[in-house]
């Protein structure tokens, strides 16, 4: 029985370290991308992420065009005509006399007037620069299903690499009191400084 035991417990550690060393090594980049976006988010003003630059053009769309209430046919013409990325967040057509169409994606969106009887168009263009872009991606707006589940993967990767990390160190006796400790210790400091800092 006791041979049993020992062999389970060997077992046990084999996986937990290929699990812990090969998955933080495959999410390797992505753990790396979140923990740098991460620290941009909590100092903007460092990095100058929150800084807005607007760029504003015109185009002519056919009025035919409009008037024919294709929405897909009038996106993928703003697309193609005035450069226009993003998903489509919405369309408003209650204006007589103009439509109102805005696209987002991370970091940007675009701001487009029609007007209905002449096709005139006045886009707007919102953009936050490069480093605007990455931090959206880390706060999952504007991304789309793909990206959210990315997002959802490194958080699993994560819990999953401390989770055996913590197996490891505890499954050898002469660290697990340290282990225990500083587990402790980390936990209880950030309860302090939640309690006393964090209004």
């Amino acid at each position: 029985m006791r041979l049993d035991q020992h062999h389970l417990k060997l077992l046990g550690k084999k996986w937990a370290r290929y699990i812990h060393m090969y998955l933080s090594l495959f999410g390797l980049v992505l753990l790396l991308f979140f923990a740098v976006t991460g620290f941009m988010l909590n100092n903007p003003d460092w990095f100058g992420i929150e800084e807005t630059q607007t760029r504003t053009s015109s185009i002519t769309l056919p009025p035919a065009l409009v008037a024919s209430g294709d929405k897909l046919a009038l996106v993928e013409k703003l697309r193609k005509d005035a450069g226009v990325t993003g998903f489509l967040d919405s369309i408003d057509t209650s204006d007589a006399k103009s439509l109102y169409l805005s696209f987002k994606s991370p970091g940007q969106k675009f701001d487009v007037q029609v007007a209905k009887a002449t096709g005139e168009t006045s886009v707007s263009h919102e953009w936050h620069g490069f480093l605007g872009r990455i931090t959206e991606l880390h706060r999952g707006n504007d991304t789309g299903t793909a990206w959210k589940l990315v997002i959802d993967a490194t958080a699993l990767l994560l819990i999953t690499s401390i989770l055996t990390g913590v197996t490891l160190w505890l499954m050898v006796p002469r660290w697990r009191t340290y282990g225990l400790a500083a587990i402790a210790l980390c936990a209880t400091t950030c309860a302090l400084i939640y309690y006393f800092t964090v209004s």
